[in-house]
């Protein structure tokens, strides 16, 4: 059976574990056509769980376009798992992933996914735990070829004067406006 009508799905703060996580994609393994907005937020899953949520969503290129994964337990792996996805994705133009104690490895998968996507406009990666470096590695990857229009970098492992050295990097850029940091 394929789903023509759903277009929004909602099931943040829910407590199933991977074994939901493989319901979940079953229910829509029959060729989801419409849906754009995905909430998991909050979900109990863990990396497993959320790959095989919406890994296979992002690489059967659905016309998905807002994703949320915050607080999923993502980690590093599952985010380089989920990289892997968007460059198959050509829709998905906003994706949340704050507050998944993401690094600077991390850092790196996602500036080759931002600069190469054609799609992505608006990313969080808010209280995570990247350093400096993992924040301007970046910053610089939305300088290359990028549709980015809002990078939410806040909240992440900085002190003040690296602070002041961001702003200072968005400046001379001219990604005022753009990065949040």
């Amino acid at each position: 059976m394929q789903n023509t009508t759903l277009k929004a799905l909602n099931i943040s703060d829910n407590p199933f574990e991977v074994k939901g996580a493989g319901l979940f994609f079953r229910a829509l393994k029959g060729g989801n056509t419409t849906l754009q907005y995905l909430n998991v937020s909050g979900t109990c899953c863990g990396v497993t769980g959320v790959v095989v949520m919406v890994g296979a969503l992002l690489l059967r290129n659905t016309p998905l376009l807002h994703l949320n994964l915050n607080n999923t337990n993502l980690t590093d792996d599952g985010l380089a798992l989920i990289s892997e996805s968007l460059a198959y994705n050509t829709h998905l133009s906003s994706l949340c992933i704050a507050g998944n104690d993401l690094n600077d490895a991390s850092a790196h998968e996602l500036s080759v996914t931002l600069s190469d996507s054609e799609s992505m406009q608006h990313v969080t990666i808010s209280d995570n735990q990247l350093s400096t470096k993992g924040l301007e590695v970046l910053i610089e990857s939305i300088t290359v070829k990028s549709c980015i229009r809002r990078l939410d970098l806040s909240k992440n492992c900085i002190n003040p004067e690296q602070y002041v050295d961001l702003v200072r990097k968005v400046e001379d850029l001219g990604l005022v406006g753009i990065v949040q940091i």
